[in-house]
């Protein structure tokens, strides 16, 4: 178990820094190009959905506003587990291709009829690993389209249930992710949409609906605690990799159509600093 931060790729995190100061990272979220086309949002950078939403938890930091944000997205409506195909085929579709979704890790666009279990199929990625907190795909955490993503089979099973940590050897049939005994480093484009799942669910799922409370902690090699870490590298990963219009419709799909809630990381990722 590793308890101790590793050496970060400071070839890595110093280009994505770079790109993130010189704005191109919203255009550089998924490997798709077309997938990164400009959205019609208001000037403040949030949606219309957005703006009213967040109108109880208004002038809130720290604890208080992590428990006014855990009320108002707990109001959501959920899915079953075998209802999370159909809506991962809209949350995560291509917008150049219609008929394909794109996954989160390899950033490849594939043929929504490929989902299943053979090499080569796409498969329901839990973010926030199930066996950490051992909530399986019941549902709530385990259907919670706020950290189900489309990924390549064999990808997922590299990742498995490990933390999120800097680090590792290359993932094979993904370039740019790294893994090692306990830890995934995801590809750069997508290191902030990482963190902000990450978030979400500590902050929906606190131990008082029946489900465990998940929480980020600062390490890696959590196993079955309701924790994944390493906390201080999502915090960098969030600050790295800003929203992108594809995370941001995103969430607007999941609020319009399924759940009727927001990941409040996607709209307000500066209040990821204000909670941690």
């Amino acid at each position: 178990m590793t308890t101790t931060p590793r050496p970060a790729h400071p070839v890595r995190r110093t280009a994505l820094a770079l790109a993130a100061a010189a704005g191109l990272l919203l255009t550089a979220q998924s490997l798709p190009a077309a997938a990164e086309a400009p959205r019609a949002v208001p000037a403040n950078g949030r949606t219309a959905a957005a703006a009213d939403y967040y109108a109880s938890v208004e002038g809130k930091s720290g604890t208080a506003l992590k428990s006014a944000l855990h009320t108002l997205i707990s109001d959501q409506d959920t899915v079953t587990y075998s209802q999370v195909w159909d809506a991962l085929k809209k949350t995560d579709e291509d917008p150049a291709n219609p008929d394909n979704v794109v996954e989160l890790y390899t950033g490849k666009s594939i043929a929504k009829s490929r989902q299943g279990g053979a090499q080569g199929d796409w498969n329901r990625e839990h973010v926030w690993a199930k066996s950490h907190g051992d909530f399986g795909t019941a549902t709530g955490p385990g259907t919670d389209l706020h950290h189900l993503r489309p990924e390549d089979v064999a990808v997922n099973g590299a990742r498995g249930n490990k933390d999120f940590d800097d680090g590792g050897g290359a993932v094979s049939g993904a370039p740019g992710n790294y893994t090692d005994s306990d830890s995934f480093e995801p590809r750069d484009a997508v290191k902030g949409d990482v963190a902000r799942m990450i978030l979400y669910m500590a902050v929906r799922y606190d131990g008082g609906d029946g489900f465990p409370d998940l929480e980020p902690n600062d390490k890696a090699g959590n196993g079955s605690a309701p924790a994944i870490g390493r906390l201080s590298v999502l915090k960098e990963w969030n600050e790295l990799d800003p929203p992108s219009s594809f995370e941001e419709h995103r969430n607007d799909v999941i609020f319009d159509s399924y759940q009727h809630n927001r990941n409040p990381f996607i709209d307000h990722p500066e209040w990821v600093e204000s909670i941690w």
